[in-house]
Parts: C-alpha cells; structure tokens; sequence
C-alpha cells in the first residue's frame, strides 16, 4: 500500500512462507498509501524515534503521538476485505490475523472488539462464511516472543521478522514499532 518498508517487508514474509512452506503472495494497493496523511507512505514526514529507555513505550502521550503519525485509514480494515476474498477463493474457513493488546491500545482496529466485529461482517460477505481468527489477541508482544519460544516444534526464525517503520537496509531500531521489537525480545 506505499509504505515505506514495503520491499523490506515482503523479503521478510517470502522468508517467512518458505521456511514454514506456505504460498506467498503479494497484493498491491497503492491507492491506500496515496491516500495520505501518515509517516507510513510519506518519506517527507518524520517518524516519531522513541529513546532506549522501555518506559518510553509505556508513555501514553507519545504512543498517541506516534500512532497519529502512522495511521493508515481503514488499513486493517482493507486488509481483511482481501484476505477474505483470498478465502472465499480457496474455500478457506478463516483469516488469521496477528492483533495484540499492545498495539489495540493505540490502534482501536487492533482490538477484541474490532476482532469481533469485522469477523461477522466477514461472515455476512463470504460464501464459506469465513471468520477472522487471532490467537494473540490478548497478550502484549512480550508475551507473543515468550509463547514462540516456548511453544513450537522448531525455532520461530525472529531474523526473518521485519519489524521496522522504515524500509532501509537494517531496522532503524529507533521508531516506536523497533523499540517494541527489542523490548519483547529481551
């Protein structure tokens, strides 16, 4: 959709899909990111950069702030609309999406009430009936790390995972999205 880690991005997910073997696929939207207005898809607009300290992330007035930077209209929103279409495709009975009560704090289209809410919609427009699904609702992203290491058959590969607001060579390690990364991988 025009954001500015897309290529860093699709790297990670076609990593991802051949280490657990699933089919990739990339869906280009660009007349999401035109719509403007954000961090995310407009380079000339700074993105917030939070400090080293955890406490930062935990500050209400600069997650505000930095969620207002990067808010994408409806993007969540769109984003099931065409998995939902993928699933009617496939005769697939769910979505699977990977909200986080961490992220539902600043974003309400990350929360169980959205959750709940787009799965009927999703229902109501597919001829499979399919649902949304999320399994991680409810955790922060400590407790996300902490499951994926304790709870598969192999490693989950976190170098495969792009975590960052920008779309350069390494992650910048300083925007908010980096910062959340760390912090639960410690």
């Amino acid at each position: 959709y025009g954001q500015r880690a897309a290529a860093a991005e699709i790297r990670a997910a076609q990593a991802l899909c051949r280490y657990y073997d699933v089919r990739h696929a990339v869906v280009n939207l660009p007349w999401l990111g035109a719509l403007g207005g954000n961090a995310l898809t407009n380079s000339k607009q700074e993105l917030p950069r939070f400090g080293s300290l955890a406490s930062d992330l935990d500050h209400v007035g600069r997650t505000a702030e930095s969620a207002a930077a990067v808010w994408v209209p409806n993007r969540n929103g769109v984003l099931i609309e065409v998995a939902g279409a993928y699933a009617e495709r496939e005769g697939a009975s769910f979505v699977v999406v990977g909200f986080n009560r961490e992220e539902a704090a600043s974003f309400p289209d990350n929360s169980e009430e959205y959750l709940n809410r787009v799965s009927h919609a999703l229902a109501l427009i597919t001829r499979h009936h399919a649902r949304v699904r999320c399994f991680t609702v409810e955790w922060d992203k400590r407790q996300i790390v902490a499951h994926l290491k304790a709870g598969l058959s192999r490693p989950f590969p976190f170098e495969q995972v792009w975590s960052c607001y920008e779309g350069c060579e390494k992650p910048c390690g300083t925007c908010e999205s980096c910062r959340r990364f760390a912090r639960a991988r410690a």
